[in-house]
C-alpha cells in the first residue's frame, strides 16, 4: 500500500529504508550474539550487500505490482469501454429495429389500402368486361341480322327489277291488243297477263319496302345498342 505526504509524493523509498534498517540490525544484533564483539569490516559488506539485494528485490516486486495494478486497470478501463460500446450498440440496434417494425407497420397499411383499390379496380373491370362481352355478343347478333337482311334487300330489289322487266314486256302486247291495229297475234289474255305481272311488281316492291324499313330500324337500334 503507497502511503502519499503532503506533497502527494510516494513514500515507498522510506518504507524500503526502514526495512533495510531494520534487516541491517538484525544482522548486527545476531553477529555480537554470537561472537560478543564488534562486527568486522567484511561483515558489515555482507550485512550491506544483502540489504541492497533485498532492496532490489522489493523494488521488483514493487514494479511488478505497479505493472499489474496499472495493467489491471487498463483492462478494466477497456472492459467498461466494451460494455458501454456494446450496450451503445444494442440501443442503437434496437431503435433501428423499432424503427424499421413502424416503417414495416405503415407499409402494410399503405399495402393493404392499395390491395383494397386493386381489389375495388378488379371488381369494376369484371363488370366492365362482363358488361362488354354482353354488348359485344349482342353486337355480333346485331350485325348478323343486319347482314341477312341487306342481303334480303338486295335480292328484294333484284326481284322487283325483274319483275318490272317482265311486265314491260307484257304491257307492249296489252297496248297493241287495245289500239287494234297491231298485225301481232295479240288478245285480251295479254292484257292479263300484264295485270299479273304488274300484280308481281307490287307484291316484290312490298317486299323490298317491309325489308328495307326493318333494315333501318336495325340500323338505329344498332347505332343506339353500339356507341361509336
Amino acid at each position: 500500500m503507497r502511503i502519499r505526504n503532503q506533497n502527494g509524493s510516494s513514500t515507498t523509498s522510506f518504507i524500503m529504508t526502514a526495512i533495510a534498517g531494520a534487516v541491517v540490525g538484525g544482522l548486527l544484533t545476531t553477529a555480537v550474539w554470537q561472537r560478543e564483539e564488534r562486527p568486522t569490516q567484511e561483515a558489515y559488506q555482507d550485512v550491506v550487500a544483502q540489504t541492497q539485494e533485498w532492496q532490489q528485490k522489493y523494488a521488483a516486486l514493487e514494479e511488478q505490482f505497479q505493472t499489474l495494478q496499472t495493467d489491471s486497470s487498463l483492462q478494466q478501463k477497456e472492459l467498461q469501454a466494451s460494455l458501454t460500446q456494446a450496450n451503445e450498440a444494442l440501443e442503437s440496434q434496437k431503435l433501428d429495429y423499432e424503427q424499421q417494425i413502424v416503417k414495416l407497420k405503415s407499409q402494410q397499411k399503405k399495402i393493404t389500402v392499395t390491395k383494397k383499390k386493386l381489389d375495388t379496380k378488379v371488381v369494376a373491370l369484371t363488370e366492365t368486361a362482363e358488361k362488354q362481352k354482353v354488348v359485344l355478343d349482342h353486337s355480333k347478333a346485331l350485325y348478323q341480322q343486319q347482314l341477312k337482311l341487306q342481303k334480303q334487300v338486295e335480292k328484294a330489289q333484284a326481284d322487283v327489277k325483274k319483275a318490272q322487266s317482265v311486265a314491260k314486256e307484257s304491257k307492249k302486247a296489252c297496248d297493241e291488243f287495245k289500239s287494234g291495229t297491231s298485225w301481232n297475234w295479240v288478245s285480251e289474255a295479254d292484257c292479263e297477263k300484264y295485270e299479273a305481272n304488274l300484280a308481281v311488281v307490287d307484291n316484290e316492291q312490298a317486299k323490298l319496302t317491309a325489308l328495307q324499313t326493318e333494315l333501318d330500324e336495325l340500323n338505329k337500334k344498332i347505332e343506339i345498342a353500339i356507341p361509336k
